[in-house]
């Protein structure tokens, strides 16, 4: 029993010793709690980067030795050029940029746990501060921030950096604001209900002026309201303030002349489907009487707009609507006389639509001395005999305007100043169309308000290679300077 005892106080003897031997060879790299690797470290950072070389020269690994002794390297061939550069800046600013992130991408290239050094820190916090300034001062929010945030997170926080900080987040600040507002515009242009958009700028302004307000209190408390880039920021939401009135002021004008473009097509409209030349008289009446019932309601609407909004009312365009509407009304009346009372009217043929053209409702973007009537349209298709067709114009005795009916096809058309009674009477009847002057598939009648003694004119649709055909009849102050 006893020479059992002894042997277990031998083995333990034994591995003890052997922990020792163990601990004696280990202490190349490891003394204490703390490694040679450690001790490095804690040298670069409470006495300089190459007083960790003595720690790390003496690593067993190679691989590790290598690395963290080119950290010295890098950290020392990066603080020569710094100090060159503090010495020498460069003239241009884009070269000042270009070696700011060049240094810092190397000073982040080492590892987090080894402090950049003050002197080195404080040098490039300097040259941070500088660049985020010139980058506030050209509107490059982005890259100051990125710049200022991560000069402050390698280098810490400085007296320089502080303030830029301040400055970019108000900056940051006013430019998502404005992205929120430009959000914000677009929907209220996409709306389609006229008044839904027009209170939609109005509360767009509203909003706008009370974020300004907010972010110009917030400046003033850092102290940064005079900051260029921060003035810049201010006054783009103030000229932001500018447009969005403006921009609601010419859709609330646009709107306004609308009615009179409006009323001027409702004149012109044309039957729908294939009610064009198809119809009774009794539904002519009828779309004549639809016809200035909604010139009325045009009207009216643009009345309740002008009493809505007056001060944006143009009072001479005003006056031209007051004028137009009471010319359509007066024509609207001549052609539903024409209808009532005419007689053999059948035999005139198909009505073109609108019934009566003239220079009194013109295209729209005609300019003086050289514009074109809203059209009449004519369209069918031709089995056998010819297709006939009449309408009337308006043209004022001493104006030389011009008749032209324009065909999607190459047939040749006629044109009369006396009821044909569909074809019967061509014989004696002379074609008005001046072939001479014939362009493309258009058919002038010059000076029409000479050749048309009754006002009226008949056309005379021919077969053509296609049985279809369609058309339209339009006033021009002057087709031959047109066509030039």
């Amino acid at each position: 029993m006893n020479k059992i005892i002894s042997l277990t106080h031998i083995s333990a003897l034994f591995l003890t010793l052997l922990f020792m031997v163990s601990c004696a060879t280990l202490d190349t790299t490891r003394t204490g709690k703390q490694t040679i690797l450690d001790k490095g470290i804690t040298a670069w950072n409470r006495q300089n980067p190459e007083a960790a070389l003595h720690y790390w020269s003496s690593l067993k690994n190679k691989k590790q030795r290598e690395v963290y002794i080119s950290y010295i390297d890098q950290y020392k061939k990066a603080t020569k050029d710094l100090d060159d550069i503090v010495s020498s800046p460069p003239r241009k600013e884009s070269q000042y940029l270009s070696a700011f992130n060049r240094l810092h991408k190397t000073y982040v290239s080492l590892p987090a746990v080894l402090k950049i050094p003050k002197p080195t820190a404080k040098k490039m916090s300097a040259m941070a501060a500088g660049r985020t300034r010139a980058l506030l001062d050209k509107n490059k929010i982005d890259m100051a921030r990125n710049i200022i945030t991560q000069a402050e997170e390698r280098y810490g926080k400085s007296k320089q950096t502080a303030p830029l900080l301040s400055e970019v987040e108000i900056v940051t600040e006013y430019k998502n604001k404005e992205n929120q507002i430009n959000s914000n515009l677009q929907q209220i242009r996409s709306t389609e209900n006229f008044y839904d958009k027009i209170d939609g700028y109005e509360r767009a302004v509203i909003s706008i002026q009370k974020t300004r307000a907010e972010l110009k209190e917030k400046a003033a408390d850092e102290d940064l309201q005079e900051n260029k880039a921060v003035s810049y920021a201010d006054g783009r939401l103030k000229k932001k303030i500018q447009r969005v009135r403006l921009e609601s002021r010419r859709t609330l004008r646009e709107r306004q002349y609308s009615f009179k473009d409006r009323i001027g097509e409702e004149f012109a409209r044309v039957p729908e489907g294939g009610k064009l030349g198809s119809m009774t008289l009794k539904e002519t009446l009828a779309f004549q009487k639809e016809i200035k019932s909604n010139i009325e309601t045009a009207y009216k609407e643009m009345e309740a707009f002008n009493r809505r909004y007056p001060s944006v009312i143009d009072s001479k365009m005003l006056r031209q609507v007051e004028k137009q509407k009471k010319t359509l009304d007066s024509k609207i009346a001549q052609v539903e006389r024409e209808i009532r009372t005419a007689r053999n009217i059948a035999s005139r043929g198909k009505p073109v639509f609108p019934l009566m053209i003239g220079l009194f409702n013109p295209e729209k973007g005609g300019k003086k001395g050289n514009k074109k009537s809203r059209p009449a349209h004519l369209r069918g298709t031709i089995k056998k005999n010819s297709h006939y067709w009449w309408g009337m114009v308006s043209i004022p005795k001493d104006k030389l305007n011009d008749l032209v009916i324009t065909m999607k096809d190459n047939r040749p058309i006629r044109v009369f100043g006396e009821n044909t009674k569909s074809g019967t009477r061509i014989k004696n009847l002379n074609d008005l169309v001046n072939r001479s002057y014939k362009t493309g598939y258009s058919w002038p009648v010059l000076n029409a308000g000479s050749q048309l003694p009754s006002s009226k004119y008949y056309i005379v649709v021919p077969e053509g290679k296609n049985s279809k055909y369609e058309g339209e009849t339009v006033i021009y102050s002057s087709f031959i300077t047109r066509m030039r």
